[in-house]
């Protein structure tokens, strides 16, 4: 991506992609450091100092921000049509002006991880109809295919084969509702149980049925749960409680009551689980 931001060849698509993609693998690393930080060089000189978890999010919106302009400048000046061909999970997202909602997406994810409650706001009503739009699994996916230079899902397995490298942690099964269907979609219960690190289960994930399934980027039902989370830092809990008992119904468990300052924040970060 920085070879493409460098370049005087770039175009305002080409550099507006680059940038909205250079924040989201930022995100994923901040993902697995968090308070650790990470460099913001990318040039690979390892010794380079670590910068702060504050000054990574600051580079996230930064890059955000300087993409929504690129990608408004080529949905106005090139044609609304990017020099270079997407893959197949950007379905739906594969112009400047569509992929956009995925940056703005980004930048909802990271304001709420700020609690940057308008910002987040903001970003969320750009992308209303994505949101909104009836398909809880309509977003940006990574994808998988045997062609030259490409790989396979390598989190696919056979669940009920002998020896796993991904099992699921009991609580997940134990902490759910009864009949979720989200955990019997992903969850399978095994006969047989294992021990990994002290941790023993006989739950086996079933998430991907194939070696070529994609996996999302972002998904509306994230957009759903981020806008919950809005609506709870702004205090309002009776809608962020409707958009909850949506998820609730679509997953065949019951609605929830009461939603308060004391139990609010616990029951997004379960439905998010």
């Amino acid at each position: 991506m920085a070879s493409i931001l460098n370049s005087s060849e770039a175009d305002a698509g080409a550099k507006g992609f680059a940038q909205t993609v250079n924040a989201y693998c930022l995100m994923r690393v901040l993902a697995m450091t968090d308070g650790n930080g990470a460099r913001l060089n990318y040039d690979g000189d390892i010794n380079v100092p670590v910068s702060s978890k504050a000054d990574v999010l600051a580079e996230i919106e930064s890059l955000l921000n300087d993409g929504q302009e690129h990608l408004d400048e080529a949905t106005e000046e090139e044609g609304d049509v990017f020099s270079f061909t997407l893959s197949s999970g950007f379905s739906g997202f594969d112009s400047p002006s569509t992929f956009k909602h995925f940056n703005r997406g980004l930048m909802a994810r990271v304001s709420v991880l700020q609690d940057k409650w308008t910002q987040a706001q903001t970003a969320l009503t750009s992308v209303d109809a994505w949101m909104n739009g009836g398909d809880h699994d309509a977003g940006v996916y990574h994808v998988f295919s045997s062609a030259a230079n490409d790989a396979d899902n390598q989190m696919f397995e056979d669940p009920n084969a002998a020896t796993l490298k991904l099992m699921v942690h009991p609580s997940f099964l134990t902490d759910a509702d009864p009949g979720d269907l989200r955990v019997s979609s992903n969850v399978v219960e095994r006969a047989e149980t294992v021990t990994y690190d002290g941790l023993t289960t006989n739950l086996a994930p079933t998430l991907y049925n194939s070696i070529y399934d994609p996996v999302p980027m972002m998904r509306a039902v994230e957009l759903q749960l981020l806008q919950a989370e809005v609506h709870v830092g702004n205090g309002d809990f009776a809608s962020a409680e409707a958009i909850l008992n949506s998820l609730r119904t679509s997953a065949g468990v019951t609605a929830y009551s009461g939603t308060d300052v004391s139990n609010a924040v616990d029951r997004v970060l379960h439905e998010k689980r």
